[in-house]
């Protein structure tokens, strides 16, 4: 016996240790390990305190761990003739469960599993992205609950803070760096609140010509998990219900093509296990299988396909070859989980629910980007890069067609890419045409002044993008026809403010 204990050692009163004798087990072990024998044994209650823990000594570990054991032993009531290695690894084992059933309860709490989903999926994203190749990412805290708040506080989309943050310090200021697209693991329903935050988040995409990706989740097709969505027959025809009213209206607006919804989620990682993720410290094991859906952690497949754009852009410089298993659209690589039920092994696929062909279609065609499964295999395909717009019908054919290639994000991305480039080129331009009439001046320019200069830098590019949004249906506008009143008003209004950061801007430059 290493050393003997009483039977009250879990209470709050400090035990004595009895020593069997002066070179006793208990000494000699000790001794062996270049550690002091205590004393005094503490109760183990102590040991829930982190600061405690901090503050021990490696002996007082040691024996504390000795005690645990020794009360396991008493626990079993079974009478030990001799302390081997296996007696030792079973005590050990059961501590492991008893840990491991412990962290499951906060593994797969929802707040937790949310937190763990999102920088899953964010090191997912940069885990394939290769930032020697001219690739930026660069992260912004805000829940979505933030920035429905941030869209309700302003009067105007261009005083809120995401405006400023994507638009003004970025794509409409000289030397910024226009952001490609802006990804985001929020997961919307069909509700009048998120609708609404989706029409504000595609009037600022559109204004600074960045694509926006979300998440449709299954309270968007009103029901309670994705298997429950894809059970529905008919899914053409369940969009007609009157919840849906402003999802549609919603995709009528020219600015809808600049939002993407991707669904369902993916799998994060395989549950840990030393079959599968091994934990060094112990033996953990998460109790996780198959039909235990909700207990698997699940990623936005927003990252995914930001992963996609992202290979894209370094291959070729574009963001188009997005969809297609040949053409950019596979997501390689996916988590595959092997559980046993008792039959054999069964495999948990790595998305939420499988998507037949037929059905990709249909989703397609309701403004969504489905990930699709390849049964048997570790991937699956974006085969579509739809953004939430509707396309138009037309008379002719070829309208009709130029109206569904104007609602696919591959095209959005092209021709932000473009304005991106030919916006920094008018602004250089501009902020020189400034300067200089500034300068003949000898003071701060006028409204009137800096239309006629924005006016001419846009003539000499001959196109329609602008250094503000408004200016660029103003360009749009006939030669020679009134503007609307509305028109004319904001216009002005715009002109205004865009003088009053040019003079802020001249007078903080000269005080330096």
């Amino acid at each position: 016996m290493l050393m003997s204990v009483q039977n009250n050692i879990a209470g709050s009163e400090s035990v004595v240790l009895e020593r069997p004798a002066a070179r006793g087990v208990y000494a000699s072990l000790f001794e062996k390990i270049n550690l002091n024998p205590v004393s005094e044994l503490s109760a183990l209650d102590l040991w829930q305190d982190a600061q405690a823990m901090s503050d021990a000594t490696a002996d007082e570990r040691l024996t504390a761990g000795m005690q645990v054991f020794l009360e396991c032993l008493t626990k079993a009531g079974a009478k030990v003739e001799k302390l081997d290695k296996s007696l030792i690894d079973h005590h050990i084992a059961e501590l492991d469960y008893q840990i491991s059933r412990q962290l499951d309860a906060v593994m797969h709490h929802d707040e937790f599993q949310a937190v763990e989903s999102l920088w899953r999926g964010v090191k997912s994203l940069i885990d394939k992205t290769d930032f020697r190749q001219n690739v930026k990412i660069e992260l912004l805290s805000m829940s979505k609950e933030d920035l429905r708040q941030d869209f309700e506080d302003t009067p105007e989309i261009i005083q809120s803070g995401l405006y400023k943050h994507t638009y003004i310090d970025e794509y409409d200021t000289p030397g910024g760096e226009p952001i490609a697209a802006l990804i985001s693991a929020y997961e919307f329903d069909a509700s009048a609140q998120d609708v609404a935050l989706l029409r504000n988040i595609s009037k600022v995409s559109a204004a600074a010509h960045m694509p926006f990706i979300g998440s449709a989740g299954p309270k968007f097709f009103l029901k309670e998990s994705m298997e429950d969505v894809a059970a529905i027959k008919d899914i053409g025809n369940y969009f007609d219900r009157a919840e849906y009213i402003k999802w549609k209206s919603f995709r009528d607006t020219d600015d809808a093509r600049y939002i993407g919804l991707v669904m369902p989620r993916v799998l994060g990682r395989l549950p840990y296990g030393p079959d599968t993720v091994p934990v060094r410290s112990f033996n953990y094991v998460e109790e996780v299988k198959g039909p235990d859906h909700d207990k698997y952690l699940w990623t936005n497949a927003s990252f995914a396909f930001a992963s996609n754009m992202v290979r894209s852009f370094i291959n070729n410089g574009w963001c188009v070859q997005i969809r297609g298993p040949q053409a950019g659209g596979a997501v390689q690589d996916l988590p595959i989980h092997l559980y046993d039920l008792g039959t054999g092994n069964q495999v948990k696929i790595p998305s939420e629910v499988m998507i037949p062909e037929t059905r990709e279609f249909e989703f397609a065609n309701l403004g969504f980007i489905p990930l699709s499964y390849y049964k048997n295999r570790d991937y699956a395909c974006f085969f579509s890069a739809n953004s939430t717009q509707k396309p138009a019908l037309y008379d002719t054919v070829d309208a009709t067609a130029n109206s569904r290639i104007n609602a696919r994000l591959p095209y959005i991305f092209l021709l932000s890419r473009i304005a991106h480039y030919q916006g920094m080129m008018t602004l250089q331009q501009l902020s020189h045409r400034l300067s200089s009439l500034d300068e003949q001046k000898g003071k701060y320019i006028t409204v009137s002044e800096l239309k006629s200069v924005v006016f001419s830098t846009i003539q000499s590019f001959n196109q329609t993008i602008p250094a503000e949004e408004q200016l660029r249906r103003l360009s749009q506008h006939p030669a020679g026809d009134a503007l609307p009143e509305a028109e004319k008003t904001q216009l002005e209004l715009r002109l205004k403010q865009l003088a009053t950061r040019y003079a802020q801007i001249k007078q903080d430059s000269s005080a330096q």
